[in-house]
């Protein structure tokens, strides 16, 4: 852990601070927005993303870094503590997850998502299937009195989060104090059961106290995921308003 450690402290310097946020989200189009991403921490996550994108790419684009990243750094940790670090990699892939497992048919972005697209290009009755196998991993317990709670026939997002959780807590590796890693469960919890950007200020200030008294713990690791979440969903939020106002979609 202490490799992964020495690695991480480098990106934690690299998260931008509130003036460069603030700059970046009163660009009024998506190419500045991507320009000033560049010239910072923010550019691993903008990686392949052309100046004249359209959402569905931005989109793909930020959901394949975000599994890049997670894919890199569990290779800097020992190997006990990859399935728990590997497991934040399906929480792209929730919001369609749970789309798709309400019984909705595949939006045409899905068709070329490198992990969804194998749902999107099986008839009805086989995605279903898929779908129920599939999502007993994703959502979550080996339990049976769990999975008959978790699984009903329309799961909703605070079910999908909660089993998320289980799983996440029952991948962690055998350790003395896990009270941080609670913590951190607890965060993770109180999110999800808010929109995407509500008390994310209240969010990042509970973030910064845990880190500061979990200074060389294993729980860092995911912290820097945390962070790391939070960034990509605020650039998602900067890329897209733009894209989305012009489609009258947002008020402009």
């Amino acid at each position: 852990m202490d490799y992964a450690q020495s690695r991480l402290q480098a990106r934690f310097g690299e998260f931008p601070d509130e003036i460069l946020w603030q700059k970046l989200e009163a660009v009024p189009e998506p190419a500045g927005a991507l320009e000033i991403a560049c010239s910072c921490g923010l550019r691993r996550w903008v990686a392949g993303i052309a100046p004249n994108a359209d959402k569905h790419e931005i989109e793909t684009a930020l959901r394949a870094r975000w599994r890049e990243c997670v894919t890199e750094i569990a290779s800097w940790v020992p190997e006990r503590w990859q399935p728990a670090l590997l497991w934040t990699r399906e929480l792209a892939d929730l919001p369609a997850l749970l789309y798709l497992a309400r019984g909705a048919a595949p939006l045409p972005w899905m068709f070329g998502d490198p992990s969804l697209q194998a749902y999107a290009r099986i008839d009805e009755a086989r995605r279903a299937t898929l779908l129920r196998e599939d999502c007993r991993a994703i959502r979550g317990s080996p339990l049976e009195a769990l999975d008959r709670a978790l699984l009903p026939a329309r799961p909703g997002p605070s079910q999908i989060s909660q089993a998320w959780l289980i799983e996440w807590r029952r991948r962690w590796p055998g350790w003395s104090d896990t009270a941080a890693l609670e913590n951190l469960a607890r965060l993770f919890d109180a999110a999800s059961r808010q929109p995407a950007l509500a008390g994310r200020a209240d969010l990042v200030r509970k973030l910064h106290s845990l880190f500061r008294r979990s200074v060389l713990e294993p729980v860092v690791v995911f912290i820097y995921i945390a962070f790391a979440a939070l960034d990509i969903q605020r650039l998602r939020a900067a890329l897209l308003k733009p894209l989305l106002a012009d489609a009258g979609l947002i008020p402009s």
